[in-house]
């Protein structure tokens, strides 16, 4: 709970398609659509939004962002829904938290709740290696708490939102890539920002997303249509495209960016720098699994292809397993070694076994202690009282899914912000009404508790089994 590293991870169908334009203004614009070619495909995408709103752009990529990346934390819940306060999402998109930030943030959920997509022969059923067509609104359910009648968020608002039934199967069946969210919240401009997470996006191959490319090239007029820029004219889209190329060289994420041709025959060519290397998802995974860390891993996929590390991976495992291979010091450390150093490992195709140091004497294995795990109360007295409530509104959705209410996770966090409720206490509680098949008296308890604070009433106290 106390890591806070951000292992984050996109949508492979959404950012490809990127369906929010890369526009910081729209100027009124309320629909588009785009057909192009992809391979002996024709995709065609068009969008359409209510004319107050006007269609998703600039900030809407990091709203977008944030809640699939919020959503693969929570272990992809099957329904798509997600709870959460208005600041934690916030925080979570690289927004100040003030008044003015807020109510862009309502106006952005509005417009990813409100607006339509249909994406006919571009949206990727991995599992079943087919292209679909899909219609839906990236949000599909959006409720909020609010104060009295005035329909805006405040700094208590807390959040239930449902994801588009096509995004989640999409993330739920693995079909991601990694996203470095920290570098993209980072760039200037929302323009920027959008551009960076459409090239992240196109270099992965959409039909084996294992195969990741170093270079890219594109039509300008067709990189037009996937970045949603309305005008058409080659002069025009250099302009908008010149800065976003200047700060991604700047920043170190393209090597180069290369025009070629003239009129609307230009190409664009993008070369990506080595230190950007992204590792596939399952490839990451992994790695994680022994404890290799993102940035060993992104220097391992620099040097070798991933075909190569997965095998190496495999032959570590069946080494560890068969008690070949003894782990001396990390099994990062030892998995690393093997990588880099194969031909000092056992080789199972030709039966040679080489080791590095004359095999001990077997020792009789002993249990491993149980670990010392820290209790509730020392996992949230490192936290702020913010982050406390927040994470305690967060562990009770997910242990009782769809039992409460948004007012009353409205109601918790607030009684947890203000002493009211000892996070450590409740936590410890419900843990241990799930272990007695309580599970049902506890939230009646608990419910019994928000109402009487939503009533202005005294809070009972909990009631500890």
């Amino acid at each position: 709970m106390a890591d806070k590293r951000r292992n984050s991870f996109d949508d492979l169908n959404w950012g490809r398609l990127n369906l929010v334009s890369a526009q910081d203004q729209i100027d009124g614009l309320n629909s588009w659509k785009v057909t192009y070619p992809h391979g002996e495909r024709m995709v065609r995408v068009s969008c359409r939004a209510l004319p107050e709103l006007g269609v998703p752009h600039g900030i809407d990529n990091d709203v977008s962002s944030a809640l699939i990346d919020y959503f693969m934390s929570l272990g992809l819940p099957d329904d798509g829904e997600m709870n959460l306060s208005v600041s934690e999402l916030m925080q979570l998109a690289g927004f100040h938290r003030t008044g003015k930030y807020r109510e862009m943030m309502l106006v952005s959920l509005d417009r990813l709740h409100t607006t339509s997509y249909e994406i006919a022969g571009g949206w990727r059923d991995h599992p079943n290696r087919r292209w679909t067509t899909a219609k839906f609104h990236f949000i599909e359910l959006l409720e909020y708490t609010h104060q009295g009648e005035s329909g805006k968020f405040d700094e208590r608002t807390m959040l239930r939102v449902r994801l588009a039934e096509p995004l989640v199967a999409s993330l739920r069946s693995g079909y991601t890539k990694p996203l470095n969210i920290e570098f993209m919240q980072s760039l200037s401009r929302p323009r920027t920002r959008i551009i960076f997470r459409l090239l992240d996006a196109m270099r992965y191959n959409p039909e084996s997303p294992d195969e990741i490319i170093d270079e890219f090239e594109i039509g300008i007029i067709e990189w037009a249509d996937l970045c949603k820029l309305p005008n058409t004219r080659p002069d025009t889209i250099r302009r908008a495209l010149e800065a976003p190329h200047e700060e991604l060289k700047r920043r170190g994420y393209l090597r180069a960016v290369t025009i070629e041709g003239r009129g609307r025959n230009q190409r664009l060519r993008y070369e990506f720098a080595p230190e950007f290397t992204p590792v596939s998802p399952a490839l990451l995974a992994r790695l994680r699994t022994h404890g290799v860390t993102d940035g060993v891993s992104r220097q391992l996929a620099r040097q070798y292809t991933s075909s190569i590390l997965m095998a190496r991976i495999d032959q570590f495992d069946r080494l560890v397993r068969s008690g070949t291979l003894t782990i001396r010091k990390t099994a990062a450390h030892a998995l690393v070694h093997l990588i880099r150093n194969p031909d000092q490992y056992p080789d199972a195709q030709s039966g040679r076994v080489v080791t590095l140091h004359p095999p001990a004497s077997p020792l009789p294995r002993q249990p491993a202690p149980e670990p010392d795990l820290p209790t509730w109360a020392e996992e949230l007295g490192v936290l702020s009282p913010e982050d406390a409530a927040t994470f305690t509104v967060k562990r009770i959705a997910l242990l009782f899914a769809r039992r409460f209410t948004t007012s009353e996770l409205d109601q918790l966090r607030h009684q947890v912000l203000h002493g009211v409720t000892d996070p450590a206490q409740l936590l410890t509680e419900a843990h241990h009404r799930l272990v007695r098949i309580e599970a049902q008296q506890f939230v009646d308890e608990l419910k019994a508790r928000l109402r009487a604070g939503m009533d202005g009433e005294p809070v009972p106290p909990l009631q500890l089994a």
